[in-house]
């Protein structure tokens, strides 16, 4: 054995061999030393988002989407460009049990070697509970139609609700989804695809939130309109002295602008506004009457609703009018010796017009002219009242008609200045009826009675 061992070497190969390992050793440490280095932008992956949605209703709304880590190695490690490829990280937020908020977390690195070590890094998570609803869509038209053209509503074919999806906190401040489509040099209805954003009650649009919508657009038909001019007219029917023939009728406005389906619009020749009997018609006292609208047509944008009619005398015709004073009111209480109150007739005198020829209107006594009035105390009560009256006359000239019109006045109903008491004595029975009135009895002549 002895002679093997010297004959072979064995003991220097030996002592190669450790002397071989420990140069190994310092050369590995000195060409290939361990170094730091950061792996920027490294795409996290979150976990456990079943559980915290089952568990608590809670959904991940938002989180760091990439970190930098640290690592420490050997230098032939940290500069492998595959090292990138290999390490992840990753963010269990299946233990979260506080509910909504905002989380760091730890974030667990790997790096694909044991020879590679990870300094600890964190993430942030928001969670919140996520629910939808529906909020309505509004579209509005922007831009000038061609000449002659009016833009009518937006009408969304697709849907007129959108479903938003996002935190509860979130969802309560959209109000609706807005978008707009141009309708510039239009001249006939068309549909478009119109993009939509949601906006606030404030009209401002939402942004840097967690809401998403089921879609960013709507499909729209735009109706376009084109704009007629449609004269006013009435129809006249002739009084006991005025006649269609002797009169002139003036409306303002004469024409108005109409939208609407421009085969409906061909058939209008023109708009009535209703009947005026001569009769009960003032002369150059203007007439308020609305404007019907046939279906299928609208007004225009800054069209009245309503027109004023004036119906005016012809100057060569013989008819005259004249407005007088009438101060003679005879009231009529339904409630009689029922009521306990007292009225009073605030209004002084009430206009009223008469028309003829100029020499039989001048023949008109004044004072045949009442006002009669027919009101219930007891239901009206204390207070100022405006009850309706009707105008008559007796004795008119031949030739001469009261112009029929709605007359108000004022009256005045007050407690009565005396009430009598438990302890009063009856009243006595009142004298027999002999004809003849007593001067509290008679009404005075303009006044109420009482």
């Amino acid at each position: 054995m002895k002679q093997f061992i010297k004959k072979h070497d064995v003991w220097l190969r030996l002592l190669s061999l450790v002397l071989a390992f420990f140069l190994w050793v310092i050369v590995r440490d000195v060409a290939n030393p361990d170094r730091s280095t950061t792996i920027r932008d490294v795409a996290v992956t979150i976990t456990g988002e079943e559980e915290l949605q089952s568990n608590y209703n809670l959904s991940v709304i938002e989180y760091t989407s990439a970190v930098d880590v640290p690592v420490r190695g050997p230098n032939n490690e940290i500069t492998n460009s595959s090292l990138r490829r290999r390490i992840t990280a990753t963010v269990d937020v299946s233990g979260i049990t506080d509910g909504a908020g905002e989380y760091t977390l730890p974030v667990r690195i790997s790096t694909g070697s044991s020879d590679i070590e990870a300094s600890s890094v964190t993430a942030r998570v928001l969670v919140d509970e996520v629910t939808s609803e529906s909020v309505p869509v509004r579209v509005e038209a922007v831009g000038t139609p061609a000449d002659g053209y009016r833009a009518g509503t937006p009408e969304p074919t697709t849907t007129k609700e959108i479903t938003i999806e996002g935190p509860a906190s979130e969802l309560a401040e959209v109000a609706y989804a807005y978008g707009t489509v141009d309708v510039s040099g239009r001249n006939s209805t068309f549909t478009s695809e119109c993009q939509i954003s949601l906006y606030n009650d404030a009209g401002e649009p939402i942004t840097g939130t967690h809401v998403t919508s089921q879609t960013d657009t709507v499909t729209v038909r735009m109706p376009i309109y084109p704009v007629e001019s449609i004269p006013l007219a009435v129809t006249l029917t002739d009084g006991e002295t005025l006649t269609t023939d002797q009169v002139e009728v003036n409306i303002e406005p004469q024409n108005i602008s109409l939208l609407g389906d421009q085969n409906t619009l061909a058939g209008i020749t023109e708009i009535n506004l209703g009947t005026i009997d001569l009769d009960t018609v003032r002369t150059g006292v203007p007439i308020e009457m609305e404007i019907p609208l046939p279906d299928g047509v609208r007004l225009d944008a800054g069209q009245p609703s309503t027109a004023q009619v004036t119906i005016s005398v012809r100057e060569e015709e013989s008819v005259s009018t004249r407005s007088v004073q009438v101060t003679n009111f005879v009231p009529t209480d339904t409630a009689q010796g029922e009521t306990p109150y007292t009225v009073s007739i605030l209004t002084g005198s009430v206009e009223i017009e008469l028309r003829g020829s100029e020499s039989a209107l001048a023949q008109v006594d004044v004072d045949s002219l009442s006002i009669g009035l027919t009101y219930d105390s007891v239901s009206l009560g204390t207070g100022t009242h405006t009850v309706r009256g009707v105008v008559a006359a007796t004795g008119l000239p031949s030739g001469v008609t009261l112009v029929e019109q709605d007359v108000e006045v004022l009256i005045e109903i007050t407690g009565s200045e005396e009430t009598p008491s438990e302890e009063e004595p009856p009243a006595e029975e009142p004298p027999a009826d002999d004809g003849t009135q007593t001067e509290e009895t008679q009404p005075e002549e303009g006044g109420a009675e009482t």
